[in-house]
């Protein structure tokens, strides 16, 4: 194996204090000149510069590498005129380096900024040193590891037999609002947080690329490449002669992972004509990792689950082992959940870095809503107490801290906000603009703390149950954003963690079986005593033979409401027979005083969400089963039916099973309800109009049988031939196009032998492969 490059920390920037801007003869852009301090450095790193000064190959051997959030707005860094000082006493280096503003399209005004921040005693970070103690990869070894899926270049990309990448650009570029910019003290933000400062003032541009890149013109950009155990340099000069990448020019291994997400490159034309974007390829050279990330990519990067990793990037979870009980508690350490105590109130934790945010208590009263502001102005970096780095970090956090670093996929996965209940969703929004990416929780918020008195009215234990404006925040940041979510359930030996995902809490193994299945089978009813001995028997079978229709096979999953009865009862038939299980509770379904966490995944609403949480389990379903039941169940039935005329669920059976004849002298308890929706569907004249109160097909989608081999029958019958049963049922082409359409913009999953009958239909084409 290759020696790994020497990579040192980030070194601070000191100005002499006459230091003024000059304008750079070539390029004539403000240049500034002082030097950047390494600290703490080692006896090799200070013997190698020294070699490489006496052999005077300083410059030829050693990059200088820059911040990424400053080379996204344009500014700079490189070496500059003289020599490094190296003083093995102080164990410190001081390389002399120059900046020069590059980004015509923001105010001129960076330096006067860094020269604010310098006076004023707070350390500039402004780059590293890249030293290469080995050639880079051959080509022949860029091939293997492509092969062996720690590699992944994008379609465009070619590899020399001397190991140059050379890669386009994507159709991607990136604007700044120079008025967010400038406003307050931001630059100062920026230059200090570097990219962690661009949350509220980088926004991709809607029209791509530009067509050219003229003359002196600074182009924040993107590329795609995906790294495992190796680090990727880009050359500084591009394809055209004059046109250069600015110094933050270092893909970190690892946490370079995911060819889906793309990657910022910062580039400027120094030459004297405009040049054309289509026509601008960067050039890489790969670098073996160090030996700790090494170890790790080969724990993660395992061969069946390198090729997707690749691809998507090296998972947060994967990386921090978040699910683990022991990893999370950790992350509580010294966190209070009592609001009239001092003491933390949550933390944020980044590559490095640990803040520990204080309990805002004004006059021994703590107030939420002061408490969120706090957390707004330590996000901004304008409170500074509680930050710890480095060794200062507590020895049990620092793993986590550590294991930050091997994040792949979406930048802000590397910033973690922790605290014992999620704020309230403003306070989350805030974050996520400030690029925290993901959330760690022990509870979902309930409402405003109330206090009576000299004592505060809290819940106890934590919260498991969503209000609708909570779990739309939930779904849009996670969603929309690529935000993550995860929370502590249960007590004692029963504690465990889950993500929300796709809208659900999830195990982590419930997060992969659900990317196997594609049938969700719906079960309603009540508790209903002298039902269970039947029911219980009938369920098992069902679920056993079901598992036994070609199209369906053991890809099904058990969706039900947490509750009592017969949604238990589906609950544990689908647990002994290891059939995925879905619930979507309500609190007014405990069963005793306890939610049921059993199911790997989990969705609760409070009493007051109750019709969205129908609506949810309503559109996770296809087929729905009402067993037994009374106001509950023909509540969720009447929705679920509505849901069907409006298109907002797909067309599948309804079916009605009562083995008991509890309606009406013995007859089925469901028969009146269907004869009620044929009533409604059927034509009805008042004066010279003719009308239906409901289309005439839908209550041909609703079925009453006496036991579940019924309903096995009626599946199974559908599963075989959709068509034939839209067809028989009277639903119009145009009805089922819009019900298809509405089901692939909410991400409902579609089964194969539906997606198959629409195609044979028509009505949609068939994805290529």
């Amino acid at each position: 194996m290759k020696r790994p490059p020497l990579l040192t920390e980030d070194g601070y920037l000191f100005l002499d204090p006459g230091a003024e801007p000059t304008i750079d003869e070539e390029l004539g852009v403000p240049k500034l000149t002082g030097f950047m301090r390494l600290e703490d450095t080692s006896d090799t790193l200070r013997g190698v510069l020294a070699d490489l000064m006496s052999e005077g190959q300083l410059r030829e051997r050693c990059c200088l590498i820059g911040r990424s959030g400053h080379s996204q707005i344009g500014l700079d860094v490189d070496f500059g005129a003289g020599e490094p000082r190296i003083d093995t006493r102080l164990r410190r280096i001081d390389l002399p380096v120059q900046l020069m503003s590059l980004n015509s399209h923001i105010p001129d005004m960076l330096f006067s900024e860094i020269r604010a921040i310098v006076d004023s005693n707070l350390r500039l970070t402004i780059g590293r040193l890249f030293i290469p103690m080995e050639k880079p990869l051959s080509g022949p070894e860029i091939a293997e590891a492509q092969e062996i899926h720690q590699l992944l270049l994008p379609h465009r990309a070619s590899v020399s037999a001397e190991g140059v990448i050379t890669i386009p650009l994507e159709n991607i570029s990136y604007l700044l609002s120079t008025a967010i910019l400038t406003a307050g003290q931001n630059a100062q933000i920026v230059l200090r947080q570097s990219k962690e400062g661009l949350g509220l003032i980088q926004y991709p541009s809607r029209a791509g690329l530009p067509e050219m890149l003229e003359e002196g013109d600074f182009l924040c950009g993107a590329i795609r490449i995906s790294l495992g155990p190796y680090n990727a340099l880009i050359e500084r000069e591009l394809s055209e002669p004059g046109v250069f990448h600015l110094a933050a020019r270092l893909l970190d291994a690892v946490r370079t992972s995911g060819l889906n997400v793309p990657r910022q490159v910062e580039i400027f034309n120094g030459s004297d004509k405009k040049v054309a974007t289509g026509s601008l390829f960067l050039r890489l050279r790969l670098f073996s990792a160090d030996h700790a990330t090494t170890r790790v990519a080969a724990r993660v990067l395992t061969p069946s689950r390198a090729g997707k990793i690749m691809q998507q990037g090296v998972d947060f979870a994967d990386a921090t082992n978040i699910f683990e009980q022991e990893v999370c508690d950790v992350l509580f350490d010294g966190i209070s959940s009592d609001p009239v105590e001092r003491g933390i109130y949550g933390r944020i934790l980044t590559r490095s870095k640990c803040i520990d945010i204080q309990r805002e208590m004004l006059e021994n009263e703590w107030h939420e809503s002061a408490q969120n502001r706090i957390v707004y102005e330590v996000i901004r970096g304008t409170i500074t107490s509680g930050v710890h780095r480095g060794q200062q970090i507590s020895p049990d956090l620092r793993g986590f801290v550590e294991s930050l670093e091997l994040v792949g996929g979406g930048q802000n996965l590397h910033k973690v906000f922790v605290t014992h209940e999620f704020p309230v969703t403003d306070t989350l929004r805030v974050l996520k603009r400030n690029n925290v990416g993901v959330f760690v929780g022990r509870s979902i918020r309930c409402r405003e703390i109330s206090l009576v008195g000299d004592k505060c009215s809290v819940q106890s234990g934590g919260n498991i149950y969503f209000g609708q404006t909570t779990y739309e925040t939930f779904c849009d940041l996670s969603d929309r954003e690529g935000a993550r979510f995860y929370m502590i359930f249960g007590e004692g030996e029963s504690r465990h963690v889950r993500e929300f995902h796709r809208g659900f809490w999830m195990t982590r193994e419930g997060k992969e079986d659900v990317a196997d299945v594609h049938t969700m089978i719906a079960m309603f009813g009540s508790h209903v005593e002298g039902t269970d001995e039947v029911l219980t028997e009938q369920i098992h079978r069902f679920f056993q033979q079901l598992s036994t229709v070609p199209e369906i096979g053991g890809k099904f999953a058990v969706c039900h409401g947490s509750g009592p009865g017969v949604m238990r009862i589906a609950d544990e038939a689908a647990a002994e027979k290891g059939i995925l299980r879905i619930g979507i509770g309500i609190d007014s379904e405990k069963i005793g005083q306890q939610a049921n966490l059993r199911p790997s995944i989990l969705l609760n609403f409070n009493n007051s969400a109750r019709h969205m949480r129908q609506n949810i389990l309503d559109r996770t379903s296809l087929f729905k089963i009402y067993n037994i039941g009374g106001m509950g169940t023909f509540e969720e039935l009447l929705i679920a039916i509505t849901n069907l005329k409006l298109f907002e669920s797909l067309p599948a059976p309804h079916i009605f099973v009562d083995p008991f004849g509890l309606g009406e002298n013995g007859t089925h308890l469901w028969q009146s309800t269907l004869a009620q929706l044929k009533t409604a569907s059927s034509p009805k004249t008042i004066g010279s109009h003719t009308v239906r109160l409901a289309p005439v097909w839908v209550p041909n989608f609703c079925h009453v049988v006496k036991d579940y081999d019924g309903v096995l029958a009626i599946i199974a019958d559908f599963a075989r031939d959709p068509a034939a049963y839209w067809e028989k049922a009277g639903i119009p082409d145009s009805d089922l196009l819009l019900a298809f359409d509405n089901a692939i913009r909410a991400g409902v999953i579609i089964p194969p032998y539906m997606q198959a009958a629409v195609i044979r239909k028509g009505l949609l084409i068939a994805k290529s492969e």
